[in-house]
């Protein structure tokens, strides 16, 4: 065995100062810096693109409504909003089973392939005919999808904690940047497009066909581009990307420092622990209420704007303000997050952001008013989306602990997600979704609370005891076991709060 191999199976062993981890005060080596900007560009970069290309398909639906679509395939509003369903039902069924095939298989084939079948259905839905084409159609893209969703959990073993906000916001950040290019190319195509050009497709038909098509290219550049898990990337001899020992050596230790395990295999144990674990739900719970938040309200945020009075063409620009307001507050509040290592006071402020954004877009039926609150809520769900997303994976050790705590979560997202395609079915100022979704965030604020004294506790716990064990000048015996053997109950594991 090799001194690389030997050094991916040491057990956890963190600088401890006082009872805390130091990780936020460091100097970073030229070398290092060099490795991060090229994982940067070799990972992030490509993640962020199979986001974007994520969010510019499954949206599509939403600008589609107010050209036509539902009028042209004599969908009722319930079918309509069975057919967004849809969607989060294969999302929710596929997501497990993605973060097995990632892990067991060639991650970068896995994605390509996913990239490639979504995009292929979302192509698709130009040329349906009936409802149960475009429910079967919604259904794969939901499965396909439910792949690009495990970024998060890829990119996180690949990155330190407190650099993973704005890692999270970089590959985020593409999704109000595809809601934003979207309306722009629905406005040119119903200027430009509708009933013109080869086959006299209507606008909704070429906006289909122009966000389905460039995806199936991102696919194969993922499939060519994409690195592997670290522990499978250090041991590979054609490696694209990192081909030195010396930057596999500084891969490994970035990864021990950031309390992965190399080599970690699917423990079904694990998942138990993930079961029991009451920061799996909280988190769940928040996680669902804000990302649902974003589903329900980016879909239908056409519908809400035209509602304001807004032709169909005008409606499409508008909606183009929130996605811009959203990207400028994504940028800021994930580099906030990680400069000062927080988590839970970032998200509590932003949450209240929301709450006055429904207050507000329930209260008045000023259009300017509206628009105004559109923006602030979506200025709030998207960096707390990034938030949680960086938050959850840092919070649960061992990776089959962390995708299943993943996995929970998305249930609940897509639970959640189903819920806001039904809630918003009172037009013209929707009180019966914006209501329940202002009582969801108000109870996110509460949860926000619990978690941050759970682990706190928890940390002040762990500092006792190793302040206990110094004192007695002896050594834990369990420091020498792996997160993959105790999960978050390592002697040496802190929370990042």
């Amino acid at each position: 065995m090799t001194d690389l191999e030997k050094s991916s199976h040491l057990p956890v062993a963190v600088q401890v100062e006082n009872g805390h981890v130091a990780e936020h005060e460091r100097e970073m080596s030229p070398a290092e810096k060099r490795l991060v900007r090229k994982q940067d560009l070799a990972i992030t970069t490509l993640m962020s693109g199979c986001f974007f290309f994520a969010y510019f398909d499954r949206g599509a639906i939403g600008n589609a409504r107010i050209m036509g679509f539902q009028e042209d395939l004599h969908l009722s509003a319930q079918q309509y909003f069975n057919c967004l369903m849809m969607f989060y039902v294969g999302y929710m069924v596929f997501k497990f089973p993605a973060f097995v095939l990632i892990r067991r298989f060639h991650a970068p084939t896995i994605y390509a392939l996913s990239i490639i079948i979504f995009s292929i259905a979302s192509l698709c839905t130009a040329f349906a005919k009936t409802y149960g084409q475009v429910i079967v159609l919604r259904l794969i893209l939901g499965c396909g999808e439910a792949t690009v969703q495990t970024s998060f959990l890829f990119v996180s073993l690949w990155y330190r904690r407190e650099e993973m906000s704005v890692r999270c916001g970089y590959v985020y950040g593409m999704t109000p940047i595809a809601g934003a290019v979207t309306g722009f190319i629905s406005y040119a195509v119903g200027k430009y497009l509708d009933g013109k050009g080869p086959g006299s497709f209507a606008s909704w038909q070429w906006l289909f066909i122009i966000e389905g098509s460039p995806t199936i290219l991102w696919g194969l550049i993922v499939w060519a581009l994409l690195p592997q898990f670290p522990d499978k990337e250090v041991k590979s001899k054609r490696s694209l990307w990192f081909k030195s020992d010396k930057e596999k050596r500084l891969i490994v230790e970035r990864s021990m420092a950031a309390q992965h395990v190399m080599d970690a295999r699917v423990d079904y144990a694990q998942m138990w622990t993930a079961v029991k674990d009451p920061k799996v739900w909280g988190f769940s719970i928040m996680t669902a209420t804000i990302a649902a938040s974003l589903a329900g309200f980016g879909v239908f945020l056409p519908t809400f704007i035209k509602e304001f009075g807004f032709s169909p063409l005008v409606t499409q620009l508008y909606t183009i303000i929130p996605y811009c307001c959203a990207f400028i507050s994504l940028v800021a509040v994930s580099r906030v997050a990680d400069h000062y290592g927080q988590r839970a006071i970032p998200l509590a402020i932003i949450t209240c952001v929301a709450i006055v954004g429904f207050i507000i877009i329930i209260a008045t039926p000023n259009a300017v008013a509206g628009i105004v609150a559109s923006c602030l809520i979506s200025a709030a769900v998207y960096p707390g989306v990034v938030l949680c997303a960086a938050w959850l994976p840092s919070s649960n050790a061992g990776y089959t602990k962390r995708a299943t705590a993943t996995w929970i979560t998305q249930i609940a997202i897509q639970t959640f997600s189903i819920m806001c395609t039904q809630i918003y079915s009172t037009p013209p100022r929707f009180f019966k979704g914006h209501g329940v979704l202002l009582g969801l965030f108000v109870l996110t604020l509460g949860i926000i609370a619990g978690l941050w004294w759970l682990m706190r506790n928890s940390n002040l716990r762990k500092d006792e005891a190793a302040r206990g064990w110094a004192e007695q000048g002896v050594r834990n015996p369990d420091e020498d076991k792996t997160l993959e053997d105790l999960c978050d109950k390592h002697p040496n594991y802190r929370y990042v709060w």
